[in-house]
């Protein structure tokens, strides 16, 4: 991975770690939400998360990295889970997603430090 590769992946992948989480915590609050609010509170939240893998799917087409592509994958079944109201499910794949944009940092991380960037 050359620098500039490095550094987009870099922010791509501490961006969408920050999303998910966030994302992760509105999944969480969900189903203490009044009946009458949840249907409204859960097509808001697959619109944010559509987003956010809109997000993963430009990172993965800019820099080719194949740990984006895992991440808007955790994004889908996020998306299919919140639609089918499995909010707990749909948080585990939350930590699917952080887990590959971590594995993306870390991968720019190491050329970022190699180049003393970092």
């Amino acid at each position: 991975m050359d620098v500039r590769t490095a550094i987009l992946s870099w922010q791509y992948a501490e961006r969408l770690k920050t999303s998910i989480i966030s994302v992760s915590k509105m999944l969480m609050s969900l189903p203490d939400y009044p009946k009458e609010e949840r249907t409204g509170g859960r097509r808001m939240l697959i619109a944010i998360i559509e987003e956010v893998r809109a997000d993963a799917q430009v990172a993965a087409a800019a820099t080719g990295n194949t740990e984006f592509t895992k991440v808007a994958h955790s994004l889908s079944e996020m998306i299919s889970l919140t639609e089918s109201s499995q909010f707990g499910l749909a948080t585990e794949r939350a930590g699917e997603g952080v887990s590959a944009a971590t594995t993306a940092a870390q991968a720019a991380w190491d050329v970022l430090n190699t180049h003393g960037i970092l």
